[in-house]
C-alpha cells in the first residue's frame, strides 16, 4: 500500500508545474553579471530545461512500465537523463558568480530539485517493493 501511495505522490509531484515567477524576477534573472554573454547563458539554461523535460518524461515512462519487462530499461533511461540534467546544471552553476547562481536557482533550480527528488522517490519505491 505504501508503494502505491508513494507512486501516487510521485505522479503528482511530476505533474505539478511550478508557478511562473513574477515579471520582476524574470527580468532580474536575465541580468547576468558573468563574463559570458546573456544570450549564451540563456541558451545553456534552455538546454538544461530541455534535459529536465526529457528526465521527467523518462521517469513517467518508467512509472508507466512498473511491474513490466520494460521497467528496468526505462528506469535506467530515467537515471541517465537525471544524471545528464544534474551534470549540466552543476556545470553551469560552477561557472557563475554568486549573484548569477542565485538568479539561476530562482529561475530553474526548483524544477531541477523536484525532478531529482522525484527520481529518489522512484528508486526508494523499488527498495520497498
Amino acid at each position: 500500500m505504501f508503494g502505491r501511495l508513494a507512486s501516487t505522490h510521485l505522479r503528482l509531484l511530476l505533474a505539478r508545474q511550478p508557478p511562473a515567477p513574477p515579471a520582476a524576477a524574470q527580468t532580474a534573472a536575465r541580468r547576468w553579471s558573468s563574463s559570458a554573454a546573456p544570450a549564451d547563458l540563456d541558451k545553456e539554461i534552455e538546454a538544461i530545461t530541455e534535459l529536465a523535460t526529457v528526465a521527467k518524461d523518462e521517469m513517467d515512462f518508467a512509472l508507466e512500465s512498473r511491474n513490466s519487462v520494460y521497467y528496468n530499461d526505462d528506469k535506467q533511461a530515467a537515471h541517465e537523463a537525471v544524471d545528464q540534467m544534474t551534470a549540466a546544471y552543476s556545470s553551469l552553476l560552477a561557472r557563475l558568480s554568486d549573484a548569477d547562481k542565485r538568479a539561476l536557482q530562482t529561475r530553474i533550480g526548483i524544477k531541477i530539485k523536484e525532478i531529482q527528488s522525484a527520481y529518489e522517490i522512484m528508486t526508494m519505491n523499488d527498495i520497498e517493493d
